[in-house]
């Protein structure tokens, strides 16, 4: 399957699972604030990577394999369901305001943030070309893949509004498969721009995922 198609596919469904189950369960619990807050947020989220799969991210690899897509549709639509289930489950609970009005703000900050991440990175690479270089500019002067510590953060600041233990699960998984993948792209960084045979330096200063420290 072609990346577009496939992440398109992929975000579209993890809204409307989560749609689905949340509107399931409302008929007969009815609609909180912070069910109210946790569709918008998960909408907002999935709308964006959806719309930016279709017309933002320039893709190197020509196709996906099923095992791959396959997964990744398990793990959003799996976690999407879950994560409406427990929202609907848990909107007798008072939550913590101060956190929920905290976790709206570092949301809306990370998401713009990978947001602003993703457009810089489509502006390296000309219309199907594959050749790479050195994002510079913004948080990407010390990180090597800040779009994916912003994702980390939409999620974290998703989870101090919602406050549900399948939010935090979803994002502690996401965490560490971005995690990884910041390490595998940053090796590869300082592999490709080794500074040799006339080729740019990687600067040293620079970290995968958390600046100072990975």
């Amino acid at each position: 399957m072609r990346p577009r198609v496939h992440n398109v596919v992929s975000y579209s469904g993890a809204l409307l699972v989560f749609w689905c189950v949340l509107a399931w369960r409302t008929r007969a619990l009815g609609v909180s604030l912070t069910v109210g807050l946790s569709c918008a947020l998960w909408s907002l989220h999935f709308v964006r990577r959806s719309w930016e799969s279709a017309f933002v991210h320039r893709y190197s690899k020509p196709s996906i394999g099923p095992g791959d897509y396959l997964t990744e549709y398990v793990y959003y639509w799996g976690f999407g369901a879950w994560i409406a289930w427990s929202v609907t489950s848990s909107a007798k609970r008072s939550p913590l305001v101060s956190l929920q009005l905290l976790g709206l703000a570092l949301f809306v900050l990370a998401e713009i943030g990978n947001a602003s991440a993703h457009r810089t990175l489509r502006d390296l690479r000309a219309p199907g070309g594959r050749d790479r270089q050195i994002p510079r500019g913004f948080l990407f002067q010390r990180l090597s893949c800040p779009h994916y510590s912003f994702e980390i953060l939409s999620w974290l600041g998703f989870n101090l509004v919602t406050q549900t233990w399948a939010g935090v699960a979803f994002m502690l998984v996401g965490a560490g498969i971005l995690g990884a993948w910041a390490h595998t792209r940053h090796v590869a960084y300082r592999k490709e721009f080794d500074g040799r045979d006339g080729r740019a330096q990687y600067p040293e200063q620079r970290r995968a995922l958390i600046p100072f420290v990975f």
